[in-house]
């Protein structure tokens, strides 16, 4: 069964040690993500359906709001991973000189230096160790990371992601996925609000954005969910009725689908930590 051995959130964003053995389905974050095997089955995760598989020798760096799924190995032990998920204002101060949180290659090999950190990284979040080490190790695996996927240029370079949609309409239908989400969100009746057919919204929509509208309106699902968790102490099943879902078994399916492990878990494990 999955679960969770350690959340921490801060101003990085939130870095995790899960036991995984079921699927995720295929959503994207905000964030930049990382994720390191480090013990167990290896697991496929496909990134921009491409599959990429994750094991002692090789992780994923995947940037922000490149749509990716999780898939496990079938083995006879649990597997467990470090999974970072990195916001870019946290990198845009820590890093100076790095640019925007974008690597070059999805594909990470994990020789001997990135091992130990993520080993050093792990640990310090199973024993609860303070933000001053959790922020440490973290620099020091994305500083590896990012320099791994750009050796010679970037083995596989990403297409860019457009930051802010120019068109009006696509701007529009932002606004109305934002303020639909406890209301239950129609995409037809957004694509028609906005003044779009809906096969003309769809396709617009995923040239500005990178993703599909549904994709787009289940990470601000989950982001909403997140915050929610961690920042109050409302039950998961009015946060669940908040998201515009019809009972906490709907609510708990779709967030350990996007997630990894249920909802009341998430709350019970997570920590948040500061300067």
């Amino acid at each position: 069964m999955s679960t969770a051995l350690a959340v921490c959130h801060g101003s990085f964003g939130r870095v995790t040690v899960y036991q995984l053995d079921r699927p995720m389905r295929t959503h994207a974050h905000r964030e930049g993500h990382l994720t390191f095997h480090l013990g167990g089955p290896p697991a496929i995760v496909t990134i921009d359906e491409v599959p990429h598989r994750v094991d002692e020798t090789t992780g994923v760096a995947i940037n922000p709001w490149q749509p990716h799924a999780f898939h496990p190995c079938p083995g006879n032990k649990p597997s467990v991973f470090l999974v970072a998920y990195i916001c870019e204002s946290w990198l845009d101060r820590d890093q100076e000189g790095r640019g925007r949180l974008r690597f070059g290659a999805n594909s990470i090999p994990t020789g001997t230096t990135i091992r130990a950190i993520t080993a050093s990284l792990a640990h310090s979040l199973v024993t609860t160790a303070s933000y001053r080490i959790v922020h440490r190790y973290l620099n020091q695996l994305f500083d590896a990371c990012f320099d791994e996927s750009w050796k010679n240029g970037g083995p596989m370079v990403l297409p860019e992601r457009p930051r802010t949609p120019v068109d009006f309409r696509v701007r529009k239908s932002l606004r109305l996925l934002h303020e639909g989400l406890g209301q239950g969100i129609e995409l037809d009746t957004v694509a028609r609000d906005a003044g779009l057919s809906r096969p003309h919204f769809y396709k617009l929509f995923r040239e500005s954005t990178g993703v599909t509208p549904a994709l787009y309106a289940n990470t601000m699902r989950i982001e909403r969910a997140l915050d929610r968790l961690v920042g109050s102490r409302v039950s998961v099943t009015d946060i669940g009725y908040e998201l515009g879902f019809s009972s906490q078994s709907h609510f708990t399916h779709f967030f350990a689908a996007n997630v990894g492990i249920a909802p009341t878990l998430y709350r019970t494990i997570a920590r948040v930590v500061s300067e």
